[in-house]
């Protein structure tokens, strides 16, 4: 399967699949504070990864995956216009959770070198066509070939068992507050690793 990075030709439409392919997600919902749209949000954030030329959409746009490699770290536009656009798809709710999820995330973030499956998603027509497999296995054949590892958040327990079956083992289950819903910390080894 061939892909496509995401640039300014086609953050567009990395945003609908992402939004599409989250619409349902109780993390990302809960943090946002359910917004009636998740566009808003994808726009806000892919440019930030995107720059890093880890994210990418398979060549027919049915599913999108944004990854940061070892050396990478995001910085994040915190400035007035960027609070008002969060503010504007969350509200003051929303800007609360948002810094309190990301401030439980870096905490729980693992200080050893890996690739980081930030955002992984296929449109809701195309699932169960082996999309999902082909884009997290492009970056994991890096993961193998340098001998480094990956880490990821999951947000939905029905989605263990793909992350499992591509290697990922579950560290840890956190929530950002009482009343989030549970997120799984996973970290997959290289393969042919002997830890």
């Amino acid at each position: 399967m061939s892909f496509n990075l995401v640039d300014d030709s086609n953050k567009n439409e990395a945003t609908r699949i992402l939004a599409e392919a989250f619409h349902d997600d109780p993390v990302l919902n809960w943090s946002l504070n359910n917004p009636q749209k998740l566009e808003p949000f994808f726009e806000f954030i892919l440019p930030v990864y995107i720059k890093h030329q880890l994210t990418y959409l398979d060549a027919q746009g049915r599913g999108a995956a944004c990854w940061l490699g070892p050396d990478q770290k995001i910085k994040w536009p915190l400035n007035f216009a960027s609070i008002s656009k969060v503010f504007k798809f969350g509200g003051a709710k929303g800007i609360w959770r948002m810094l309190m999820s990301g401030l439980k995330i870096e905490k729980n973030h693992p200080s050893a070198p890996h690739y980081y499956l930030f955002l992984i998603g296929v449109s809701p027509a195309s699932k169960g066509q082996g999309i999902g497999t082909s884009l997290i296995s492009h970056v994991l054949k890096m993961c193998d070939d340098q001998g480094v590892a990956a880490y990821l958040e999951n947000s939905k327990e029905e989605n263990l068992p793909f992350y499992e079956g591509h290697g990922f083992k579950v560290q840890k289950q956190i929530r950002f507050a009482a009343s989030a819903p549970p997120l799984w910390l996973m970290w997959r080894e290289p393969a042919g690793s002997e830890k």
